[in-house]
């Protein structure tokens, strides 16, 4: 359960304040897929960033498993970091240099070493298997963002925050994308909090949370 009390972020002050989160309240709930909309500019990847401790707000709390995380330490937000939650970016943010395999592994370098017969489950289920060994410049956009999502996976985190992960995707992938998260995290127990824009992917979520000049419409 993620509960989210009076959170407030803006930019600017003055005149020239742009009030982003405007003291939000909100529970989200365990081993579910949440879908948040709005329009842009609304605050969408504000509010996941900081759910990520990613980006930090002016006030409010932040409960994850009833600690509130914007009090973590350093310690405590790079463990928070590895073990509990897993992010999927819309433009994949996989390394150039390296191979897939290693994209996927390397957010397991601090980690103790992954289940082999884990991997190779997520392997099987994304359907990567015959890319692990080929650079991301040589794989299309859905392979792209398929080998991000197991990056995501990789430390079993119980959430995973997803950013527009079909944005850069045409229908088709798009379509892949979505049903392949969403029978991982359920496979696996994990909550799934995506932004997007996509009203048809909304309609597919547990819960829609709409935010509309920074306040919660659900």
């Amino acid at each position: 359960m993620i509960k989210i009390k009076n959170l407030k972020k803006q930019y600017g002050t003055d005149s020239a304040a742009c009030i982003v989160l405007n003291k939000i309240n909100l529970e989200l709930p365990e081993k579910k897929f949440i879908a948040i909309t709005g329009k842009s500019g609304s605050g969408k990847t504000t509010l996941i960033n900081m759910i990520g401790l990613i980006d930090r707000p002016d006030s409010g709390v932040i409960e994850v498993n009833g600690n509130d995380i914007l009090k973590f330490n350093k310690k405590e937000i790079r463990e928070y970091r590895r073990k509990t939650i897993g992010v999927v970016f819309q433009f994949f943010q996989l390394i150039p240099i390296i191979n897939c395999y290693d994209n996927i592994v390397i957010a397991n370098e601090f980690s103790p070493k992954y289940e082999k017969e884990y991997f190779d489950e997520l392997v099987e289920q994304l359907d990567i298997g015959d890319i692990l060994n080929k650079y991301p410049e040589q794989l299309s956009g859905g392979q792209q963002q398929r080998i991000a999502i197991a990056r995501a996976l990789i430390n079993r985190p119980q959430i995973i925050l997803a950013d527009e992960p079909t944005g850069n995707l045409d229908s088709e992938n798009s379509e892949n994308v979505v049903s392949l998260l969403k029978s991982v995290v359920k496979k696996y127990d994990m909550s799934l909090i995506m932004v997007t824009h996509d009203s048809d992917i909304a309609k597919e979520a547990d819960l829609n949370v709409c935010l509309v000049d920074g306040k919660v419409l659900i």
